[in-house]
């Protein structure tokens, strides 16, 4: 079944992700829209990883697409990781963090012989699965590249990767300018990624994905030209590369489920407490609070957040994940004393320890603003909501994502530290409650800067839903880059 209608010859893609929920689960929702517009697909990960896809795939191919799952062999023993422990989520330090980095390398090879022996059309790999570049060539395919990341953002890691604009300031907290892009975008070498500051063997791993990226056949963004048109331009014309923008990717994946007539996803008759502690919030007043999966805050970290999160008067909901405190002994003083006592009690706030619904507070009415790591995928999910934000980055390319939501859409204030720091490693820097109180007032403000921010942001929101549907410009892209793939099949087969 073709969600556009039209039949496809048999094109196959083989689907290649990074060992992290947040590179693997879009990646995944890519992998569905290309099934949707009649490509084979087969989704090749880890045994662990791919119990995450399982159920999915069969309620799928039972609508008529054509998904297969399969997987290597995780190499656990080798590397001296317990049974199960096959990505980043997993990971509570650094140590743990290498074992599973140094498995990801020893998958290349297995990788490397499904591929072969099947020869697809394509290949479709995450950014971090450079040799997919060199493999692809050499079966005389294309491979697409998907980055985690803003047009925006790509455009910003080129500029300083082309200019190196960082090695002519004189100390980590001076601001330099990226040279050629759109808009003027400072920034300080105290916000680059550890690994383009003090040179280390991440360097030389980065550097194979930047090479292996300039030689992939083409781009794949979760984004809307809509929203980054300036930067998606840049990176077509400019730069010169091919470029597909088909998000919001989650948005675009529940359309097409829709328009299967599928019942999956749907939690309608296990509404979760949050979505009912909203439904008696007035419109627009909740401060939604989360940093992902993955990013880890020390108990005094916490315990500032808690404070200021209190003292602005906002209401709240506050997801913490399990992990982020230092130590099961000290897991009861990240609070302070009382707290989820008294916003219980005054209804101004919820915590929740573990999995929350995140699009659905995002979309729900009563929200009106998001504390946010800028990780890409709650970014795509916030900018889809039309909600401002308070910019709290922490690591990988969300510093990046701060400057476009301040400095470009214009649609967010910063709070957080200043300083790039490891996910797992956590930072040490330390974020007063007085600062993060005065963000929370200042996003959620009646001024006439912060009624602006609402406003661009809610057209942000209005222009997503419009790219995904039949005719908009996401929409469009998926079309274009099936379509380029299927006349690279047909000159090859003719070849």
């Amino acid at each position: 079944m073709e969600e556009n209608g039209s039949k496809k010859s048999s094109l196959t893609a083989y689907f290649i992700p990074y060992l992290t929920p947040s590179h693997y689960l879009p990646l995944f929702q890519i992998a569905k829209l290309f099934a949707s517009r009649g490509v084979h697909v087969t989704f090749l990960t880890t045994y662990h990883n791919s119990l995450s896809f399982r159920d999915s795939i069969d309620s799928l191919n039972k609508l008529g697409l054509h998904i297969d799952l399969d997987y290597v062999h995780f190499p656990s023993k080798e590397v001296g990781l317990p049974e199960g422990v096959e990505n980043f989520s997993a990971s509570s330090n650094l140590e743990i963090a290498g074992k599973i980095f140094r498995a990801f390398f020893m998958l290349q090879a297995p990788i490397e012989a499904k591929v072969r022996a099947a020869k697809p059309d394509c290949i479709v790999a995450d950014m971090h699965c450079f040799w997919t570049t060199d493999l692809a060539a050499s079966l005389g395919i294309p491979r697409l590249i998907y980055h985690v990341r803003a047009a925006f953002a790509l455009s910003v890691v080129d500029a300083i990767d082309r200019y190196t604009p960082y090695e002519d300031v004189k100390s980590d907290d001076e601001p330099f300018l990226l040279p050629g892009l759109p808009h003027p975008i400072y920034m300080t070498r105290s916000e680059l990624p550890q690994w383009i500051q003090t040179p280390s063997p991440y360097t030389t791993f980065s550097n194979k994905v930047k090479e292996a990226d300039r030689n992939c056949y083409g781009v794949i963004v979760d984004s809307f030209y809509e929203l980054e048109k300036d930067y998606i331009d840049y990176f077509r014309t400019t730069l010169e590369r091919r470029t597909w923008c088909i998000g919001p990717l989650f948005l675009h994946h529940d359309l097409v489920l829709k328009k299967l007539n599928s019942g999956l996803d749907n939690n309608s008759n296990n509404k979760h407490p949050c979505l009912e502690w909203l439904d008696k919030m007035p419109k627009g007043k909740v401060v939604y609070v989360s940093f992902g999966s993955i990013a880890r805050f020390s108990s005094a970290q916490l315990f500032e957040i808690a404070e200021g999160l209190e003292s602005s008067g906002q209401p709240f909901i506050w997801v913490v994940r399990k992990t982020e405190g230092e130590s099961k002994e000290i897991a009861d003083k990240w609070l302070p004393e009382g707290f989820e006592e008294r916003i219980s009690e005054k209804s101004i706030g919820m915590l929740i320890k573990g999995w929350a619904p995140q699009p659905q507070i995002l979309e729900h009415p009563a929200t009106g603003g998001f504390m946010t790591h800028c990780g890409w995928n709650s970014s795509v999910e916030s900018l889809t909501a039309g909600l401002p934000v308070v910019a709290w980055p922490l690591s990988a390319e969300q510093f990046y994502h701060r400057k476009l939501f301040i400095d470009v859409l214009k649609i967010g204030v910063g709070v957080g530290n200043m300083k790039w720091s490891s996910m797992i490693d956590g930072t040490d820097e330390l974020v007063k409650r007085d600062k993060i109180e005065n963000e929370v007032r200042e996003l959620m403000g009646d001024d006439e800067e912060a009624q602006e921010r609402r406003k661009r942001a809610k057209e942000f929101g209005i222009a997503a839903k419009k790219a995904v549907q039949q005719g908009g410009s996401s929409y469009d892209d998926l079309t274009a880059v099936i379509d380029e793939l299927q006349r690279l099949k047909t000159t090859n087969d003719v070849a």
